[in-house]
């Protein structure tokens, strides 16, 4: 990931933070550097970076960092003594009374871990004003049936947590997007809330200089009074095809906006993989689209099994693909009964010629056609014409470079291996070896080629064919042990011993898994399903190791990439690293 830069010398750096990276790692032990300190640390080869104001992880806009220890006593003087001014915009629902206030409100943290606006009277309150003044007003939908929104400028007087969010809902204008205070009410992709302006006395002279960040879309269209038609196709939560329908405008509106989201990763030329729409998450209920290289690849969810699907909108592919600056769209067609296609229809959920621009894989010379793409400066073989499925799924990017950065010097066992992500990753980590299993042997000759890819030469004894349970018992019989086991199942599958699903049966692969952990070794425990509440995965990881008469400790929990995987309720993907003793 890349961050813009807007001044730099020799005692500050202030970036552009985008929306949907946090200011700084919220777990310190996880390896993935997806904050912005360290992603700047990273993108400037800065051995040091000071800390001295936070935005939250879906506020976008001014942040400063410190490069020199000897200004950290000024900034930090300038920030507590209130010598920093800043101004935030905010989208918010409904109609202001008048066009300018001051909130004046106290705040504490709550029950449940959040904050709320309190009375004078509570001791835990903190005092917290705000400054408000409306930039600008209109309508979602039409004036007759809509609803007002306004666009405020919001200048915090005190620096509470989650003080304008906390203000402007208590007042009855939560920010759009605001899922944690707005609710319900307040439906966005993001959270319409951006850093525009900071001004400082600069640590080195004293003298004060002001740093400015553009207004991302759509706020910068709202500010500037032009209507924003994607505000109501989002008020009605249509499916794609109802909402294309109705109002192309506002959904290549959304379609932009989700791009705009992704810079951060657009940006660096060594990930090309990564998921440019999230369906609700981005406000598109009913489409993904996937970047692999300079193709996209549109998946369309229907609640209907017709076969064969329903094609693509007209002109929808060539939106996205100028939307994103893509060569070429292939579509995949996923009804909600997709396992139950019968084998002779399953062509026609994937076509292998794409819908929009040039076929970027058969005009190779190649038996079996693939596109190349990199992620994390590793390239993959992938293939646009093989099925829904075209060879790596990119919500695990974060969690490979996880296991990169976990593997040195290590064994690492990686079960379901599919085309052998995980195993590459271990390598290119330093990883002593890394086995891969899986039940296909055409995967496990894919993985090879990947392997090849990338300048490792296959060793075939790393690559095994079979059952996950049975290799799983037969290394244990064998007391043979690995540093780092990776459980990536599918939700659903069959085995030789009947039918597996993650729902019921996690704990017993936990369980003949934690039997091939060495003693200090680390278990990643990987669950695809949104319906498995992460305490009930936890209790089940858990208790497998535990029954495999291990103690267990859980390291770290992850999910799905926030940046390009945002999600529209609670995370689907969940994975949790244990330490065994």
């Amino acid at each position: 990931m890349k961050i813009d830069i807007l001044y730099r010398d020799a005692d500050i750096i202030v970036v552009d933070k985008p929306a949907g990276i946090p200011t700084h790692a919220p777990e310190p032990s996880d390896p993935y550097r997806g904050d912005a300190l360290r992603v700047l640390q990273s993108q400037e080869g800065l051995p040091y970076l000071g800390m001295h104001q936070r935005l939250d992880a879906d506020t976008s806009g001014v942040l400063l960092f410190s490069l020199r220890q000897e200004a950290n006593r000024a900034l930090a003087a300038a920030f507590e003594g209130r010598a920093a001014r800043k101004v935030y915009f905010a989208a918010v629902l409904g109609a202001p009374e008048v066009d300018e206030s001051s909130i004046d409100a106290p705040i504490a943290r709550d029950r449940d871990g959040r904050w709320k606006v309190t009375t004078r009277k509570d001791p835990a309150g903190q005092p917290a004003r705000t400054r408000c003044r409306v930039v600008e007003r209109g309508w979602i939908g039409k004036k007759s049936d809509g609803r007002p929104f306004a666009v405020i400028e919001a200048i915090p007087e005190t620096g509470r947590t989650h003080q304008i969010r906390l203000h402007l809902a208590h007042v009855g204008l939560p920010v759009i997007g605001d899922r944690l205070y707005g609710g319900p009410a307040a439906p966005f992709p993001r959270l319409c809330l951006h850093a525009a302006e900071l001004t400082i006395p600069h640590p080195a002279t004293g003298k004060r200089i002001t740093f400015h960040a553009p207004l991302p879309p759509p706020m910068d269209r709202l500010v500037t009074g032009v209507p924003e038609p994607a505000l109501a196709v989002l008020a009605r939560s249509e499916h794609i095809r109802a909402a294309w329908a109705r109002s192309p405008d506002a959904v290549a509106a959304l379609a932009r906006m989700a791009v705009a989201r992704r810079a951060p990763l657009a940006a660096d030329p060594d990930t090309t993989i990564y998921r440019l729409i999230n369906a609700a998450g981005d406000g598109l209920p009913g489409l993904t689209v996937d970047r692999f290289g300079n193709a996209l690849v549109a998946s369309l969810y229907d609640d209907d099994d017709a076969l064969p699907p329903r094609p693509i909108p007209g002109g929808l592919a060539a939106m996205l693909a100028a939307a994103a600056g893509a060569a070429a769209v292939y579509v995949r067609y996923r009804p909600k009964q997709a396992s139950r296609v019968p084998e002779d229809e399953l062509s026609s959920l994937a076509p292998a010629a794409p819908v929009f621009g040039p076929d970027l894989v058969a005009p190779q010379a190649s038996a079996e056609p693939a596109l190349l793409a990199a992620e994390e400066g590793l390239s993959y073989s992938l293939r646009l014409d093989e099925g829904l499925s075209v060879g790596l799924f990119a919500d695990m990017r974060e969690s490979r470079a996880r296991v990169r950065a976990w593997a040195e010097g290590k064994t690492v066992l990686n079960t379901f291996a599919y085309t052998c992500g995980f195993g590459l990753a271990g390598l290119a980590g330093g990883a002593a070896r890394a086995l891969n299993l899986d039940l296909s042997r055409r995967w496990l000759a894919w993985g090879q080629e990947n392997y090849r890819l990338n300048g490792f030469e296959p060793d075939d004894r790393d690559f095994v064919f079979g059952d996950v349970f049975d290799w799983l018992a037969r290394f244990a019989r064998r007391g043979e042990t690995f540093d780092l086991v990776i459980l990536d199942p599918p939700s659903f599958s069959k085995t030789k011993s009947g039918r597996f699903s993650v729902a019921k049966d996690y704990a017993q692969l936990a369980e003949i898994a934690a039997r091939v952990v060495a003693p200090g070794g680390q278990l990643l425990a990987c669950a695809n399903l949104a319906d498995l509440p992460w305490r009930a995965f936890r209790e089940r990881v858990l208790a497998g190791i535990a029954a495999a008469g291990r103690r267990g400790e859980i390291l770290g929990v992850y999910h799905e990439p926030a940046l390009d995987f945002p999600s529209a309720g609670e995370t689907y993907l969940k994975m949790a690293l244990a330490q065994l003793s």
